[in-house]
C-alpha cells in the first residue's frame, strides 16, 4: 500500500514494490502512451467487433449444420388392395397388372425356342466334372442381399409374362397369401391340423364325408410353417422389407416361431434341429424350415438374426447324411430314399448362396452324395426315379382299411420330377439320355385336377405338379410351355375363390386348394395352399440355368 510522505509526495518506490511481489505489472511502453486516446479506442472497438462478428457466424453455421436436412418423399406407390372378386382364369395370363413388372425381363426368347444347351463336359457319370461350387446366377435364390434375385432385379418380376405367366397367375398366388396370412396363429407358426382355429367360421371342402374337413396329421407344423414362409419368400418378401407390409409382419412372426422352436444341445445330433423328432419323419420338417430360412437369409441379408440358425440346421442336415449318398429318417440311419435327399438339396443350394459357415467343399461331398443316390434309384428298364430303390412307384400313405384299393394314381412319378429338378441345378446337359427320359416320363403325366370318381383313380398331386413345374421350367423350351399350360388349367380353376356378396371380404376358404391330393391328408390345407402358390411363383422364384453351373 503506497505511503505518503510529510510532503504529501506518495512514495512510488514503495509502491513499485509491493506491486511486483503481488504479481501485477504496470509498465506501459512509449509508443503506448504516446498514442492519442480516440486512436486507441477507435483500435479497440474494430477488435472488439471482429471478436464479436466471427462468435456470431460460428453460431450460424453451427445452426445451419444442426438443422434437419429436409427432403421431399418420393411418392408411394399405392398398395394393391386384395380383391377377393377378381377372377382367376386362364384368359386373363397375357394380361397383366402392373406394365412395370415385365421391365428388364430375365429371360427374352420365344416360348417354343429350345433352351440354349449347357456346354458339354458336365456329366453326372464323371462327378468331378460337376460344378457344384459354382456360384453363378442359376444358383440364385430371393432377391437382395448381394445374391442375384429370384426376380432378376428386386421386387421385379421380369419373367412372369415371358414365360408364360401373367395376371391371373398373379392374382391366384396373392388369394393364396391372402388365406396364408388369416389362419397363422398368433405365435407365427401354420398348424397342419389345427387351422381352423384362425378361421371365422369352420373352413370346408367341397365334399367333407370323403374327404374330412381338410385338417392335417399333428406333429408338422414346423414343416408346414416352411412351406408358407417360402410362398411369402417367393413373392418377393422377407421379415424385413416387401411389397405389402402386412406380409413382412407374417414372416417376422414365422421366423420367430421356427428360432423358438430350434434345438440348442450338446448333442450333436440334436443342435440346430427345427422342431421336435418325436414323429419319425421330423427330418421332412427339419428341411423345409432349413430352406425357408435360408431363403429369408439369402435374401435379406440378415446375418445377425439368421445366420447362425441357419448355419446350424445346415450342419445338422450334412451330419445326417448317409457318407456318399442320400438321406433317409434320422442321423446316418443307411437308409436312402429320394423324397427326402431332394428337400434336402433344395435346403443346402438355398443355404450355399446365404454365406452361412460351412465350407464350398462340404457342400460339394454333399451335393455328390445326392447325385450318386439319384444315379442309384434311377431304373435302367424304363428310366424312372423311385423312393427307395430302382424305377418302384413311391411310397403309399394307407388311410382307413389298408385292404382297399389305393386311391390315387402311382403314374406320377414324383421321383422322377425331384430328380429331373436336381440334375439341371447340378448342371447336367439337357441332351443327356437318363435326363431326357425323365423329362419324357414327367411329359406323359401332365397336370390334370381328376378326382377319383368309382375306379377312376385321383390325378392331384400338388407335391408332384410342384417339382415336376420348377424341373420343367429348368428345362425350358416347347415342352414347357405346354406342362405350364396344363398346370395352369389344373391349379387356377380349382383354387376356392369365396367371398360375401355383400361386404365383398373373402370366406375362410378363399384363396386355398382342397387338400384332396395323395398328401394332403397328412399336410392339410396350409400344405396344398402353400404348395398351389410356390408352383405358381415358377416363373420367377428359381432362374433358369443357361450355361454350365452347378448345385
Amino acid at each position: 500500500m503506497a505511503e505518503y510522505r510529510e510532503d504529501g509526495a506518495h512514495d512510488y518506490d514503495d509502491q513499485e514494490h509491493e506491486e511486483e511481489e503481488s504479481g501485477t505489472f504496470h509498465y506501459i511502453p512509449g509508443w503506448l502512451r504516446d498514442t492519442p486516446y480516440w486512436m486507441l479506442s477507435t483500435v479497440l472497438h474494430l477488435i472488439l467487433f471482429a471478436v464479436l462478428y466471427s462468435i456470431l457466424l460460428e453460431v450460424r453455421i453451427d445452426d445451419k449444420e444442426q438443422q434437419p436436412i429436409k427432403i421431399k418423399p418420393a411418392p408411394q406407390k399405392k398398395v394393391d388392395e386384395y380383391d377377393p372378386t377378381r377372377k382367376r382364369d386362364m384368359k386373363k395370363t397375357r394380361k397383366i397388372l402392373d406394365p412395370t413388372l415385365v421391365d428388364k425381363p430375365i429371360i427374352e426368347r420365344k416360348l417354343d425356342e429350345v433352351t440354349p444347351e449347357i456346354p458339354k463336359g458336365t456329366d453326372l457319370n464323371n462327378l468331378t466334372n460337376v460344378d457344384l461350387n459354382s456360384d453363378a446366377i442359376s444358383d440364385a435364390i430371393g432377391v437382395g442381399a448381394g445374391a442375384a434375385g429370384a426376380y432378376g432385379e428386386r421386387w421385379g418380376k421380369g419373367s412372369l409374362v415371358a414365360e408364360g405367366g401373367g395376371a391371373g397367375t398373379e392374382e391366384a398366388v396373392r388369394a393364396a397369401l391372402e388365406w396364408l396370412k388369416r389362419h397363422q396363429s398368433p405365435d407365427g407358426s401354420w398348424k397342419a391340423r389345427d387351422y381352423t382355429d384362425m378361421c371365422r367360421k369352420r373352413c370346408r371342402n367341397k365334399d367333407t364325408t370323403r374327404y374330412g374337413s381338410g385338417r392335417g396329421f399333428d406333429g408338422h407344423d414346423v414343416g408346414v410353417t416352411g412351406l408358407a414362409i417360402l410362398a411369402f419368400a417367393g413373392y418377393g418378401h422377407t421379415h424385413q422389407d416387401g411389397q405389402y407390409p402386412e406380409y413382412v409382419e407374417v414372416l417376422k412372426r414365422a421366423v420367430k416361431y421356427l428360432k423358438s422352436r430350434q434345438v440348442r444341445s450338446d448333442d450333436p445330433n440334436e443342435n440346430g434341429r427345427y422342431g421336435s423328432d418325436k414323429e419319425e419323419q421330423w427330418i421332412y420338417d427339419h428341411s423345409i424350415a432349413t430352406m425357408a430360412m435360408g431363403e429369408l437369409l439369402a435374401m435379406s441379408g440378415d446375418s445377425l438374426n439368421l445366420k447362425r440358425s441357419v448355419t446350424d440346421a445346415i450342419k445338422l442336415i450334412l451330419r445326417a447324411q448317409n457318407t456318399g449318398f442320400g438321406w433317409k429318417y434320422g442321423i446316418k440311419p443307411g437308409r436312402n430314399d429320394t423324397s427326402v435327399t431332394g428337400w434336402m438339396v433344395l435346403a443346402l443350394k438355398t443355404a450355399k448362396n446365404a454365406d452361412i459357415d460351412v465350407s464350398k467343399e462340404e457342400f460339394a461331398r454333399s451335393f455328390e452324395g445326392a447325385l450318386t443316390w439319384f444315379d442309384r434309384s434311377t431304373s435302367v428298364a424304363n428310366g424312372k426315379t423311385g423312393y427307395e430303390v430302382p424305377g418302384d412307384e413311391g411310397s403309399v400313405l394307407t388311410q382307413g382299411d389298408d385292404d382297399s384299393e389305393y386311391a390315387y394314381s402311382k403314374d406320377l412319378s414324383c421321383m422322377t420330377a425331384v430328380a429331373v429338378l436336381c440334375r439341371l441345378f447340378a448342371g447336367q446337359s439337357r441332351g443327356d439320355a437318363v435326363l431326357k427320359r425323365g423329362v419324357d416320363i414327367l411329359m406323359k403325366e401332365t397336370p390334370q385336377w381328376v378326382e377319383q370318381k368309382d375306379k377312376q383313380l385321383s390325378k392331384v398331386n400338388v407335391y408332384y405338379w410342384y417339382y415336376g413345374s420348377y424341373a420343367m421350367f429348368q428345362f425350358g423350351g416347347s415342352l414347357w410351355k405346354k406342362w405350364n399350360e396344363d398346370m395352369k388349367a389344373a391349379l387356377l380353376p380349382t383354387q376356392r375363390q369365396e367371398f360375401d356378396p355383400q361386404t365383398k371380404k373373402p370366406l375362410d376358404e378363399d384363396g386355398s386348394w382342397d387338400p384332396i391330393g395323395e398328401w394332403g391328408l397328412a399336410g392339410g390345407r396350409v400344405y396344398s395352399t402353400a404348395l398351389g402358390a410356390m408352383t405358381l411363383e415358377v416363373y420367377y422364384r428359381f432362374v433358369r440355368a443357361t450355361q454350365g453351373v452347378g448345385l
